[in-house]
């Protein structure tokens, strides 16, 4: 049986005039190869998971083009904010494109993907958390889908990576989140944005995937937010993932040149 195969792009930091720099690149040129690379892959995405801060000061305008860009695409799109996003402005752009852009959880080939909010109780730094409402989401949804596999998609990284200020901008109540997965075994894996690097991380024997971003990269290990200056690595990049029918899942970076 053929996986599913899922594209997984985050952190985008859209501008709401296209023509302005986000950190001194060309976030809109940089989010455009993404997609024109993504597919040319074999085998094909089913699907694109757009994992928050898909534009950076919440404005109408960028949603608008992400969206259309995502609309045009062969393959359904679906997103979820993060920290730079204005949620409530998301929800109404998505329904403008049939809705399907706002769905919480997709259920195909064995699998249920479920699609989560973190942006409750900001920290003004970048910080986010899980609503009580969102967290009794998540549990409903390992109920009604526990016969399947499950991918639970957030912004914010459940786990610490080593660098001082990102490891303060996690997850709020990461321990909460925690205890929820703990009682389900039919969680397989997370993914995650926000930190712009690739991590693979494990605990309680569920992986944690966290993406590189499209826009830049953050040097890894630091005390402060340095970009990254390795060729390589400071390259817009997605994820690409295959999900398996007895549940295992292989996946990759995929780093983009100009």
């Amino acid at each position: 049986m053929t996986p599913l195969v899922i594209a997984q792009i985050t952190d985008c930091h859209l501008q709401n005039d296209p023509d302005q720099n986000y950190r001194g690149f060309d976030v809109e040129r940089h989010l455009d190869r993404v997609i024109d690379d993504l597919f040319l892959q074999t085998p094909a995405a089913d699907m694109i998971i757009c994992s928050g801060d898909l534009v950076h000061h919440g404005g109408p305008e960028g949603y608008q083009r992400l969206s259309q860009r995502l609309a045009d695409l062969p393959v359904p799109g679906y997103w979820i904010p993060g920290n730079h996003d204005d949620a409530q402005l998301m929800h109404q752009m998505g329904y403008r494109h049939s809705g399907q852009l706002n769905q919480r959880t997709v259920v195909t080939k064995g699998w249920a993907i479920i699609l989560l909010d973190s942006t409750s109780d900001p920290d003004g730094q970048g910080g986010g958390s899980l609503s009580r409402s969102e967290l009794v989401f998540l549990e409903e949804q390992l109920l009604e889908y526990s016969s399947l596999h499950c991918l639970v998609v957030l912004h914010h990284n459940p786990l610490p990576v080593g660098s001082e200020w990102q490891d303060r901008i996690m997850l709020g109540n990461a321990d909460q989140f925690w205890a929820v997965l703990a009682q389900h075994a039919n969680v397989r894996a997370v993914i995650n944005g926000h930190v712009h690097q690739s991590w693979e991380l494990v605990r309680d024997d569920i992986r944690v995937i966290m993406t590189p971003a499209t826009s830049v990269q953050f040097k890894a290990g630091c005390q402060h937010l340095v970009l990254e200056d390795d060729p390589v690595l400071s390259l817009p990049a997605y994820r690409w993932l295959a999900l398996h029918r007895d549940g295992q899942i292989d996946t990759s970076v995929k780093r983009v040149a100009g």
